[in-house]
């Protein structure tokens, strides 16, 4: 893909230290620490792509969330960060940090049974102080809680700006778009256009969902609203600028300059940087439930994306696979407390080879010897896969019923009220299908099809059409049966671009592939093909290779179709 013509671009042709492709706040505070460290990053980065940075409140807490556990490594992190923004602000000659102490209250009487377990533990004594520490506004005078005297918020949109001005000075900043199939990864090094680097670096927050290298990884985007709201004089009075954040279900942050922002909320199944109606109507009736309907209106609502991840921990670090291949990403919603301390631990692993710590590894999600049977068969791999990927209730394909072995399981995960369709064009194939079927008293969940794949399509019920949870081919010929009667290259790409119009967002392909019988390796090829020609923000793409490295053993591909954006 060419550059954009209308694009910003200081960056010169030439070899850097480090690629960064992702400019929010980590791939910004990372390719700071690069330059800091006298190496020559370039940050690659359009910022219309994702907002959730510049949107961010940028606080700094460390108890946090609604079980009021201390982050994790906060007696590490937060000095980090304190001092980390200190050098910031003296080489910017800004203030980005603002410190205020936080009133943490109580939503419920469960948070506060809670917190009476928590100070059990004298790290969160050392943290806290009694609330009587703080002047509350009055709307919330009456609540219990705690206080956090460490805290505050960083000026996340202000920082990001200042370090890129400093980028486009240094010819660091390359200002456009980019998509993971132009970025070609060498044994030696990566390039990116004319740019190349010995490593890159993947800061892209969200998006990371489409990167094709850490598809493995368990992002879960979360999105979030937060607005600007001016109160009536009688409530605005009770929050100047030095005023502490108050946190109770929600934050309210009196910011230096003047403004007051309120949030945030939490929507994992909108991964859109627009705000949504759902999403205002709940800091609504917060405001409501505090301030009173009539005294409080919005000034400004906006929505930015989370890079959550399953549990509490980012992805920083090398691929399993891929050493020069990073991840830096994943801090969610804990970024600004975060970013700093990691920033400087994965220089140190880049360049002092010292380990980070294996909590945050990307190879914490590879968990292939666990899918694997004690005897590896392809066909029990996939089997393994697919019947955790399906649910009861859904509905799934099996494009090569055979003997019927797959339409027996997937029948089973599909429960008794979902149902399977299954293809064969070989009578007898069905015939033993059906009685296995019958045999396990499973012959109402599926519907048997004599007819080939390539006709899926306009052979499965138009309402089940983008609706299809799994698709399961496991070519080459029947076991048993004539072996000059095998799959066929031009019908099985037929059925494959059918497949992909059939599943669901998040649904699954599978397809065994076997190199070893005659015209089985110029199948392989041709669907090997087909894959490659797959667009990164359409699939997720898994090869299972056998164990032992046998290039003429049969082994599965696995494809994700991904959620629409």
């Amino acid at each position: 893909m060419p550059p954009n013509p209308s694009s910003h671009s200081t960056a010169p042709r030439s070899s850097y230290d480090a690629l960064i492709f992702g400019g929010g706040l980590a791939g910004s505070l990372l390719a700071e620490r690069f330059l800091a460290s006298e190496k020559r990053v370039l940050l690659v980065d359009d910022p219309s792509k994702s907002s959730c940075s510049r949107v961010a409140a940028g606080l700094i807490n460390p108890i946090g969330g609604k079980r009021l556990k201390r982050v994790w490594r906060a007696e590490d992190l937060l000095p980090h960060a304190l001092e980390a923004y200190c050098q910031l602000e003296a080489k910017l000659k800004t203030t980005i940090f603002h410190p205020r102490p936080i009133a943490r209250l109580f939503a419920n009487t469960h948070e506060a049974q809670l917190w009476q377990k928590r100070i059990a533990d004298p790290a969160y004594l050392r943290q806290t102080r009694s609330l009587s520490a703080l002047s509350l506004p009055k709307a919330f005078s009456s609540d219990s809680g705690f206080a956090v005297m460490e805290s505050g918020y960083l000026d996340t949109s202000s920082l990001i700006e200042r370090l890129r001005d400093a980028f486009r000075s240094r010819s660091a900043l390359l200002e456009q778009s980019f998509r993971y199939e132009d970025i070609e990864i060498g044994p030696d090094s990566i390039r990116y256009q004319e740019h190349r680097a010995p490593i890159a670096v993947f800061a892209e927050g969200h998006l990371a969902t489409r990167n094709p290298w850490f598809s493995f990884a368990p992002y879960k985007p979360a999105k979030g609203l937060i607005a600007t709201v001016r109160l009536s004089p009688e409530h605005a009075r009770d929050f100047c600028t030095n005023s502490p954040i108050v946190i109770k279900s929600k934050f309210i942050v009196p910011r230096h300059d003047g403004r007051l922002i309120v949030g945030a909320t939490y929507r994992w199944d909108d991964a859109t940087d627009s705000p949504d109606p759902e999403g205002e109507a709940e800091l609504a009736d917060f405001l409501d439930d505090h301030f009173g309907s009539g005294n409080w209106s919005f000034e400004s609502v906006q929505a930015g994306v989370r890079p959550a991840t399953a549990g509490a921990y980012p992805i920083v670090g090398p691929h399993p696979t891929l050493p020069q291949l990073l991840s830096f990403n994943g801090f969610g919603s804990k970024g600004s407390l975060q970013i700093p301390f990691f920033a400087d631990a994965l220089l140190e692993r880049i360049y002092e080879n010292k380990d980070l710590p294996p909590e945050v590894l990307p190879k914490r999600f590879i968990k292939a010897p666990a899918l694997k049977p004690r005897r590896w068969i392809a066909t029990e791999v996939v089997r393994e896969v697919i019947s955790h990927h399906v649910n009861p209730g859904e509905t799934a394909i099996d494009a090569t019923a055979g003997n019927g072995h797959d339409t027996v399981w997937l029948c089973e995960s599909v429960g008794a009220s979902g149902h399977v369709f299954a293809f064969d064009l070989q009578a007898p194939a069905l015939e033993i299908t059906r009685g296995r079927l019958r045999k396990s008293s499973l012959a109402k969940r599926a519907t048997l099809m004599q007819r080939g794949h390539e006709t899926m399509l306009d052979s499965i019920p138009p309402e089940h059409r983008g609706g299809i949870s799994a698709i399961v081919f496991n070519l080459g010929f029947l076991p048993g049966g004539d072996l000059q009667v095998v799959t066929q290259p031009k019908t099985t790409l037929q059925a494959l671009d059918a497949s992909m119009v059939l599943l669901k967002p998040g649904g699954m392909l599978s397809i065994t592939l076997y190199p070893s019988h005659p015209g089985g390796q110029e199948e392989v090829d041709e669907v090997l093909i087909w894959i490659q020609r797959l667009a990164s923000d359409q699939a997720e793409v898994c090869f299972e290779r056998h164990p032992t490295g046998n290039r003429n053993s049969p082994y599965p591909v696995f494809i994700k179709k991904r959620s629409l954006a």
